[in-house]
């Protein structure tokens, strides 16, 4: 099929059942508009998720690096390793309610995550009341019982280790595909430390491509 384009502005509207010219510019570059919302094609093919988390009063058990076996991760995403799928975050958005923070929050590593016998429970459709089935396991807020000692892997972000006054204590970062989970690994959302009745929300999505 011949693929041309038209420099500058296409005055007329485009042929909906033939061909139809790419619009370039001056520079040869192509000219593109975004029309719709930037997730919503991907969202609406099935393959994207979410967790989240409300109201957690972070402990030392929440604190990088997870400890093994007892370790509480805020919220976690494992990829078991038959799922022929990568995950792909695209959002994490932490919010402080009330305390006093201990630090920043981290994402760690978690290795042989095949290995925990906690319960894990299943993400949400990003298509509310629909959607296909995630192949991600959730380990939100609980002891994650057989885990080995975590890694702190990078920093996510968050309140300074000060007590929580008045405004807007909310941090997001937007991972644009800077942060994939293959099959066989996990990574868990942990806090610098415990600090003081600390109480946050998280939230994160992800898609879910084959591989």
């Amino acid at each position: 099929m011949l693929i041309q384009a038209q420099a500058g502005a296409i005055p007329t509207q485009s042929n909906k059942s033939g061909q139809n010219n790419i619009a370039q510019g001056w520079l040869n570059e192509v000219l593109v508009s975004e029309l719709i919302p930037q997730y919503a094609e991907a969202n609406q093919a099935g393959f994207m998720f979410s967790a989240f988390v409300n109201a957690v009063t972070l402990a030392a058990t929440h604190a990088s690096p997870l400890t093994a076996a007892t370790g509480t991760p805020i919220l976690s995403i494992y990829n078991p390793a038959n799922s022929g799928k990568n995950i792909i975050l695209v959002k994490t958005k932490s919010t402080t309610t009330s305390g006093t923070p201990g630090g920043p929050l981290l994402w760690n590593l978690v290795p042989n995550p095949a290995n925990i016998t906690a319960t894990f429970t299943v993400p949400q459709s990003n298509i509310v009341g629909g959607g296909a089935a995630s192949v991600a396991h959730l380990f939100n807020n609980i002891a994650v019982a057989g885990s080995t000692v975590g890694t702190a892997y990078r920093v996510l972000g968050g309140a300074a280790a000060i007590a929580v006054g008045a405004g807007i204590y909310s941090f997001e970062e937007e991972h644009k595909g800077d942060l994939i989970i293959a099959p066989g690994s996990m990574i868990a959302l942990c806090c610098t430390a415990a600090g003081t009745t600390h109480i946050i929300s998280a939230f994160t999505e992800w898609l879910e491509l084959p591989i």
